[in-house]
């Protein structure tokens, strides 16, 4: 056995005499719980929301978003809870068990919690297509019991998808420049947890979003990322609510009526828990179909970044079994939609914080058993009609905008404007949300398919590739968004008509339909087909470079995989690939 090479046995024993509560937990667990309070109210009001987004365009009425919203409230938070349940445990398990595999009691549990990117790719690109897919439902209940089985079962697939990156995440890890591998999630985290709170906050309420927007990043940003306060998102909660209650909202309800909200969710849903019994939520599978091109790359980065949060604990000194924590996210994640969620739990970043306190593994089974207490009860719809809707957006400006930061420092420099490219392409989704229906050019349906999350890593990594002069797999990713282009995985607007908004299987969803160019392509919107041939073009001329590259008449490539900066671009060819000629034209 050899303490600190990261291989604790699964099955391995525990410390007992581990000393697992220490006074560094009692800090850590109220930055942990409000870390993850602060994602999840975001992420209830964006699932709130997209049942709305319907009734704007007239497609169902009133009733049928009000009953996913008790969905939300009566199922996806006790299932929820499931999943906080098995994270938060299991990693206080695998901390008992390096405590005895290195003997030593000065080892931190791994933080976990709701996956904040993920939880809005669920609600704006699996919730709301499923809204619009199933608006024809009888009855309000029959369409909200669909919503809600077709959403927990992509995440199930989306946990499996985790549970397989314990096997091949090495070779991801290979194969993927960071750039591209952060794209996906560094997109929604700038436009669905960065741009549209902001506008929704600071240019909307401006009176009450001033301080927690000071706070947020005094708080979350100053003296290295540190901070200069404790318990800054409790703080920016606080003060955003006190200014709701006190009448500064120019928009929010007056306060008898925000009083009889609260007593509203007191009254409907404290006390009271209708998770369903497990495996009833998995009914949807038929559906999954259409979503496996967004949550497959999300899943993709989702794994990676636990590999990344478990080597920066090895960093501390806690050398996590990274496989294990792998499987952990993924069984998590699986497990609450088999209870009833289309929520994806994951490790949290901020080990190294949590260290520096001085915590053990308390601060996380506190967490566990917090959040078990606040989603069974029915208590959360209470806190939800309290709390500021301001101060939470507040709160995701900052978690959104310390994803895109860790998106870019893991990158290296050359590769920012590929990375750039790859927010393009989930910016259009928003546009696309934002416009009123039938107004966007067919532009922004091309690129906005399947919300841009694949689109996003994988024209990233081209260009990465390209960037790099890396040719021979520049021209592989190319062949691949060929076919996933004639295959609806990509640029997947195949619609009836040219400008129409939905097609036979709902909101533009990009669904698996094979793309072709028919008699009327001039009007029709059989979009995926001309994608496929620009894609086929740049794997011919990708494959023309690295031959001519092969010979000699190109420069060799860069092959970091974009894991190091280099202080000189091409400084140190390829010693195997000889320099272009001067005279040569290459």
């Amino acid at each position: 056995m050899v303490a600190g090479d990261g291989k604790v046995p699964f099955l391995g024993g525990v410390k007992w005499d581990y000393k697992w509560l220490k006074r560094g937990d009692w800090d850590s667990f109220p930055a942990l719980f409000f870390d993850n309070l602060s994602s999840i109210l975001g992420i209830v009001g964006a699932l709130l929301f997209v049942p709305l987004v319907p009734t704007f365009a007239g497609v169902y009425t009133i009733d049928y978003a009000l009953a996913v919203q008790s969905i939300v409230f009566e199922r996806f938070m006790p299932g929820l809870a499931i999943a906080f349940v098995v994270g938060n445990v299991w990693y206080a398990w695998m901390a008992f068990k390096l405590a005895k595999y290195e003997d030593r009691d000065d080892v931190t549990a791994l933080p976990y919690g709701v996956n904040t990117p993920a939880g809005f790719v669920m609600a704006f690109q699996v919730v709301l297509p499923l809204c619009f897919q199933f608006s024809s439902m009888a009855t309000p209940e029959e369409f909200a019991y669909a919503v809600w089985a077709a959403s927990c079962s992509a995440n199930f697939v989306g946990g499996l998808f985790e549970v397989v990156g314990a096997l091949c995440g090495k070779f991801v890890r290979e194969n993927l420049s960071k750039a591209a591998l952060y794209a996906p999630i560094a997109s929604v985290g700038f436009v669905f947890l960065g741009l549209s709170p902001f506008l929704a906050a600071f240019g909307t309420e401006p009176i009450i979003a001033a301080i927690p927007l000071f706070l947020a990043f005094t708080g979350f940003f100053a003296n290295g990322g540190k901070g200069i306060y404790r318990f800054t998102a409790l703080i920016i909660f606080a003060i955003g609510t006190i200014l709701k209650w006190m009448g500064a909202g120019k928009y929010d309800p007056t306060y008898d009526a925000m009083g009889a909200n609260v007593v509203s969710a007191f009254n409907q849903y404290a006390g009271k828990n209708s998770m369903a019994p497990p495996f009833v939520s998995l009914r949807g599978m038929e559906y999954v179909g259409q979503f496996i091109f967004i949550v497959f790359p999300v899943a993709l980065q989702s794994f990676v970044e636990t590999m990344e949060n478990v080597e920066a604990a090895a960093a501390k000194g806690d050398h996590y079994n990274i496989h294990e924590a792998m499987v952990c996210d993924g069984v998590g994640t699986a497990l609450g939609a088999c209870f009833g969620t289309c929520l994806p739990t994951t490790v949290y970043i901020g080990h190294g914080r949590h260290k520096t306190i001085g915590a053990a593994s308390a601060f996380s089974l506190f967490n566990a058993l917090a959040y078990l207490i606040l989603f069974m009860s029915g208590f959360f719809p209470v806190l939800y009609a309290i709390i500021d809707p301001i101060s939470i957006n507040t709160i995701l400006i900052v978690v959104g905008l310390i994803i895109v930061k860790q998106s870019f420092e893991v990158s290296v420099s050359r590769h920012y404007p590929a990375l750039c490219v790859g927010l393009f392409c989930v910016i259009a989704n928003y546009v696309q949300l934002e416009v009123p229906l039938g107004q966007a050019n067919i532009y922004i349906y091309n690129i906005e398919s399947g919300g841009g999350i694949m689109l996003s890593l994988i024209l990233t990594q081209i260009l990465c590739d390209l960037t790099d002069l890396r040719f021979d797999r520049a021209a592989i990713f190319s062949a691949v968004a060929t076919i996933f282009s004639t295959l609806g995985i990509m640029h997947g607007n195949n619609s009836v008509s040219l400008f129409a908004y939905q097609n036979t299987k709902g909101l533009n969803s990009g669904e698996l339909t094979i793309s072709y160019q028919d008699a009327t392509y001039k009007t029709s919107a059989n979009e995926g087909y001309r994608f496929a041939i620009a894609y086929m073009m740049i794997t011919v001329v990708a494959a023309a470079h690295w031959f001519a590259q092969k010979k000699g008449y190109i420069i060799a490539p860069l092959m970091d995989n974009g894991d190091v900066e280099c202080e000189e671009f091409h400084e140190e060819p390829d010693a195997t690939v000889k320099k272009a000629d001067p005279d040569m034209s290459a």
